[in-house]
């Protein structure tokens, strides 16, 4: 057993490492902020070995072991309020309010599939909960940061619900979403990179004729430069990417290829879904960044439909986002 759970330990000592030094490097620019060592990377810590438990099939195969569907809701339930009592009680930041609001959201999603049927409308239902927190923004409002210089503690939210509902989806519903981890294999990664070479010119175009962005690279050492290039890649292909292709592509993608037979329908209504999400991004409704998104949406939703993996789709989405990170603004 110990063998075939390698790739996670290494996976998480990674993680942890990587979590050590950015908290370091947050709290050498922010001095008095004690919390960041001693509290946020705690809860962080804790929290990405549940993220990383969820994705690896081989965790997941031995968390679905425990006989009683409703205790592996419970666990999940449980284990996705530690976090943010970790973080909330360390830093004084405990609104009973908040705590009851995040207990409410991830109850439903833990035990949606316990307690509902597996039918197409209640499926559904599920996406419609799942994304409901994040368009409206709930975490920032959930998890409040002590010093009002430092933003972004949210994050740890939105690592909670990604996983959460990763693990309800994968384990309770028992999903295939055809392939899906965080490393992909070497034809996903050329059929990945090759959408996005067909997307990110049309998208870029698009971008600066609507005036969304301007074109604004990275200045720095080329060190920097790299290395930051590589945070972008990684953090958009582990968090963002693994996160949205898994339900746009893996879910609704592959429902509607399923029940209709037809991949070009299938793909357009994805991609259109995806890029309907994006209505609420900063201000409401966002057509330009709605448009976008659906046309990154037909990329991804072709590498999906060329593979039958999300990893691929997640290849091109993280690929994009890169790009506009580094060269726009």
């Amino acid at each position: 057993m110990l063998r075939t759970m390698q790739p996670f330990f290494i996976m998480l000592v990674c993680s942890w490492t990587a979590l050590f030094v950015t908290a370091l490097f947050y709290s050498s620019k922010h001095p008095h902020s004690y919390w960041i060592m001693s509290v946020a990377l705690p809860a962080f810590s804790v929290e990405i070995v549940f993220y990383l438990a969820s994705v690896f099939e081989e965790t997941r195969a031995w968390f679905g072991r425990i006989n009683s569907r409703a205790l592996q809701a419970t666990i999940l339930w449980l284990s996705a309020l530690l976090p943010f009592l970790i973080f909330s009680s360390g830093t004084g930041t405990f609104q009973r309010n908040a705590f009851f609001l995040l207990a409410l959201l991830c109850g439903v999603l833990a035990y949606w599939h316990v307690l509902l049927p597996r039918r197409p409308a209640f499926d559904a239902g599920f996406l419609v909960v799942a994304a409901a927190p994040v368009i409206l923004r709930v975490f920032p409002r959930i998890y409040r940061s002590p010093d009002e210089h430092i933003r972004g503690v949210d994050v740890l939210g939105h690592l909670t619900w990604i996983r959460l509902g990763i693990a309800a989806l994968l384990i309770l519903r028992e999903w295939h979403p055809g392939g899906f981890g965080f490393w992909p294999r070497a034809h996903e990664w050329k059929v990945g990179i090759l959408y996005y070479l067909l997307v990110v010119v049309p998208i870029c175009v698009l971008a600066l004729e609507l005036g969304v962005v301007e074109f604004a690279p990275l200045h720095d050492s080329w060190w920097r430069v790299a290395g930051m290039t590589l945070g972008y890649f990684f953090g958009a292909l582990w968090v963002i990417a693994l996160g949205e292709e898994l339900f746009f592509r893996g879910v609704i993608e592959r429902a509607l290829l399923e029940t209709w037979r037809s991949p070009v329908l299938a793909i357009v209504i994805s991609a259109v879904l995806f890029g309907s999400v994006h209505l609420w991004f900063r201000q409401f409704p966002n057509w330009d960044r709605a448009l976008l998104a659906s046309v990154l949406g037909l990329g991804c939703g072709v590498a999906y439909a060329r593979t039958g993996s999300v990893r691929s789709s997640m290849v091109t989405h993280a690929f994009v986002v890169t790009t506009w990170r580094v060269l726009f603004r």
